[in-house]
């Protein structure tokens, strides 16, 4: 399969960094680096600052679940193959195992089975222990546009 050319235009242009969807995600949620895509899988860094940890250094879980939408995003971004797709969250777990801290993540994001209507997505957040603090499982809902 291949990822369509405009999907493979929206992600070569978040890990070149200058995208409007760097901008946004810097603001909203922090700065990511999208370091590797390909169908079906992405790896990300996220340089965690301290907009979004608690007074006791741990990131806050409701940020983490916000941050989870958006990487399950780009991960079912990578297997649409139709320019015209778009698509929609319809389901979003998040189950913490160790706490996420300053100063990074990495992010590993697979996607696990695409059909016609619906992608499952899953992805590892790992601390800078290098071990699993979180993993998400979520479900986007595939639509066509005009």
């Amino acid at each position: 399969m291949k990822t369509s050319e405009r999907h493979t235009d929206i992600l070569n242009g978040y890990k070149d960094g200058g995208s409007r969807f760097n901008e946004w995600s810097r603001e909203k949620l922090g700065d990511f680096t999208l370091t590797d895509w390909k169908w079906g899988q992405i790896h990300l860094r996220w340089d965690i600052d301290d907009r979004f940890v608690m007074p006791d250094g741990v990131m806050f879980g409701g940020h983490i679940a916000s941050v989870a939408d958006h990487v399950a995003g780009l991960t079912a971004m990578t297997v649409l193959s139709d320019s015209k797709e778009r698509f929609r969250t319809s389901r979003l777990e998040t189950n913490f195992f160790r706490p996420l801290m300053m100063p990074l993540a990495v992010i590993e994001g697979r996607v696990t089975n695409a059909s016609k209507s619906l992608i499952h997505v899953e992805a590892d957040f790992l601390n800078a222990d290098e071990k699993l603090a979180v993993r998400i499982n979520a479900v986007q809902v595939r639509r066509m546009t005009g």
